[in-house]
């Protein structure tokens, strides 16, 4: 550490006047003063229209640049430094009056359920026996078993679920 001190020591004391000298201070210069009390003055007048303030506001801003950061006029910093918003008007936007949806019409009324009729036993053999619509059903004991479960018999009808 105490090399690069003394590295640092030799530097400043061997470097030529003009790299140690600093020129004046630009923010603090006469110009630089006047360019920002006429920047002020562009927000203090109450009598400029909303159009007039901005295109004053933009020679101000760029008469001060110009006197307190040495840039030339219509030159723009590139450090990525923010751009002031712009005064955009509101939008005009009418409320209409709305009507209330239609209510969705009713759904029709669900089909009565098919009622099943019972269907007559033509012919029967050892196994089971076969009805009306062509249904084999089969003996188990004394019930008769249709596709979907037991059938109750009444009399040459068989009713089966």
């Amino acid at each position: 550490m105490t090399r690069a001190f003394i590295a640092a020591l030799l530097f400043v004391a061997l470097a030529p006047p003009a790299v140690c000298a600093q020129d004046a201070d630009p923010l603090n210069s006469a110009a630089c003063k006047a360019a920002r009390e006429a920047l002020e003055s562009v927000f203090d007048d109450p009598g400029l229209s909303r159009q007039a303030r901005a295109g004053r506001l933009g020679l101000a801003r760029e008469n001060a640049a110009a006197a307190c950061l040495g840039r030339s006029a219509g030159q723009r910093e590139r450090s990525g430094a923010p751009v002031p918003a712009q005064a955009v008007p509101a939008p005009a936007i009418t409320a209409g009056r709305l009507s209330p949806a239609p209510l969705p019409a009713p759904a029709p009324p669900a089909p009565p359920l098919a009622i099943s009729r019972p269907a007559a036993i033509t012919t029967c053999d050892p196994a089971g026996c076969w009805d009306s619509e062509g249904r084999r059903l089969n003996n188990m004991g004394p019930l008769l078993i249709g596709p979907r479960g037991p059938c109750t018999l009444q009399g040459g009808l068989v009713n089966c679920p």
